[in-house]
């Protein structure tokens, strides 16, 4: 009877599973442990806990299963039990250690499997864990022989992504991306068992598109993607990673939704203590607060991060906003020596020379992009090629020769519209605009206004407030009310309702119950986001945009 009701329950957790209903999945698998310690309900409560965001019951859950698959002498199961284990101990944990140990685990158990599909995992794995992605490709390549030969699409998604990894970092970019596009067909052709191949591809795309610099390639899968977990009945299927989740949204310009997901995960990251799967949240965020022009916030996020490889681009654009420019390029140079040359220098060249202008070197600005023209010309990658132009660009019209510097811009605006990078065709306008701010102040004006709408739209409010500074300059319209009310903080539109009524800082202070020298700070702030020049303009502005209640 016992038996009966352990099967029974066990088909009802899997069909819940399969539906990606995690919640009833776990509970179905509960009432089995009740009954009976069955590792295959150990298992299924993992993954589902696994779903839930529940990472150490997941691995307390998968361990006890792996500990009743040895006792009935099903290695098969134990060694896929050992894998994952080794696998999230590292991606989540961080317990390299333990990582090792599960790992060798698992190649002691397949050492007594029949060759095929499990050792091929086990080859997969090992790779996926590997710091060098070039060293995986022979591995990757026979699990997807496998793979084929046995018909088992979530190792053949796995393998082609793993496999396009590796091509990419041994410079082959167009074949590399190839095969992580063919994963993607796999993954989101509804030919999976496990739902988790989905978000391991997704974040290997991510991945890819970042090191390859061709991010515009996530917003044209973004439709694909979001398409498929919609028909799936669970919009959550990539959640295992916010990181990449933002990912794709900031590469369409959508800032809100970056933001949405990245604090999300930052937030369930400090809750369960445990470390981001790929690219840190907290540097990816402290991107998107600089775009935002909040500078110290961007500061605090990486407080502690600052050392991490990921992060480190982005505490160097912080620096260079806080005009630490020294520290940045040290930075800067030290990370280019450690990657050497290549398209993972891209972003970080492009960085470097954007200090070396502030720096007041236009020379050296010169010779980087030079070495940015290397790499675009021996690569022909579409994004390498378009940072080079928008590079190159900025650094000739510091340097005074302006028909070059309109010349390479408009190369720039012209590959990032084809890329459908509006924020980066935006930043190439605006540097046009500034370019040709005293020789052509009509095309300064068109340039500095088109790049306005695009980082108002996005969000990108600092970048937004130096579009509108120099359309002010140049005589240009100056935002409209509405548009502009929305780039002020909930904070910032309730001084400017204050300041409709005639309140001094003393008086704000009072009523928010904030200090005087904050108020001041928030007044400061509004005068310059709705470009207006006194206390008394900000009033007059309060009435004439007031929203309704």
């Amino acid at each position: 009877m016992v038996d009966s009701t352990v099967s029974t329950g066990l088909a009802e957790g899997r069909r819940l599973l399969a539906a990606n209903n995690w919640a009833d999945a776990a509970g179905a698998f509960e009432q089995v442990l009740a009954n009976s310690d069955d590792p295959a309900a150990h298992d299924g409560l993992s993954n589902a806990s696994w779903w839930l965001r529940d990472v150490d019951r997941a691995i307390t859950e998968r361990t006890a299963a792996y500990r009743g698959f040895r006792g009935l002498g099903e290695d098969a199961q134990a060694f896929r039990a050992a894998i994952w284990l080794a696998r999230e101990y590292s991606e989540a944990v961080g317990n390299e250690p333990a990582s090792r140990g599960w790992l060798a685990r698992a190649e002691g158990l397949a050492a007594n499997l029949p060759s095929g599909v499990e050792r091929s995992w086990l080859a997969v794995i090992r790779g996926l864990l590997e710091a060098n992605p070039a060293a995986a490709g022979d591995d990757a390549q026979g699990a997807l022989a496998v793979a084929r030969s046995s018909a088992d699409r979530d190792l053949e998604a796995t393998a082609l992504a793993l496999l396009g990894l590796a091509t990419i970092a041994g410079g082959n970019v167009p074949d590399g991306m190839t095969l992580l596009d063919e994963a993607m067909v796999v993954v989101t052709a509804s030919e999976l068992q496990d739902a988790m191949v989905f978000g391991d591809v997704c974040c290997m795309v991510t991945r890819a598109s970042e090191e390859a610099c061709d991010t515009s390639r996530l917003s044209q899968w973004n439709k694909v993607v979001m398409h498929f977990m919609q028909n799936t009945g669970h919009p959550a299927l990539l959640e295992s990673c916010g990181t990449c989740c933002a990912e794709v949204f900031l590469s369409t310009g959508d800032i809100a939704s970056a933001e949405s997901w990245l604090t999300n995960t930052l937030n369930e990251l400090d809750q369960g203590g445990h470390r981001s799967r790929c690219v840190h949240p907290a540097a990816k965020l402290a991107e998107l607060r600089l775009l935002q022009g909040r500078v110290e916030e961007a500061g605090r996020l990486l407080s502690g991060f600052e050392g991490r490889p990921d992060a480190l681009r982005a505490t160097a654009a912080v620096r260079l906003a806080s005009g630490d420019t020294a520290v940045a390029a040290a930075l800067l140079h030290r990370r280019i020596r450690q990657i050497g040359g290549g398209l993972l220098a891209v972003p970080l060249l492009s960085l470097l020379a954007e200090v070396q202008l502030a720096q007041g070197t236009p020379d050296q600005a010169m010779a980087t992009a030079a070495r940015l023209d290397e790499v675009a010309s021996a690569t022909r990658w579409p994004r390498a090629i378009a940072a080079s132009h928008l590079t190159a660009g900025r650094a000739a019209a510091t340097a005074g020769s302006i028909t070059l510097a309109q010349e390479r811009l408009d190369a720039a605006i012209a590959s990032y519209d084809e890329l459908n990078m509006p924020l980066e065709a935006a930043q190439a306008r605006l540097s046009l605009a500034e370019a040709l701010n005293e020789s052509n102040r009509d095309v300064a004006v068109h340039e500095a206004g088109t790049a306005l709408a695009v980082f108002d739209k996005a969000g990108a409010a600092g970048m937004a407030d130096r579009a509108a500074a120099l359309l002010r300059s140049l005589g240009g319209p100056a935002r409209t009310g509405p548009k502009a009310l929305g780039l002020l903080s909930r904070r910032e539109s309730e001084v400017l309702t204050l300041l409709a009524e005639a309140f001094t800082n003393a008086e704000i202070a009072d009523r928010l119950f904030i200090s005087a020298k904050t108020a001041e700070h928030h007044v400061s702030n509004i005068l310059a986001k709705l470009q207006l020049r006194s206390r008394a303009e900000a009033a007059a502005f309060a009435l004439r945009h007031s929203r309704p209640e």
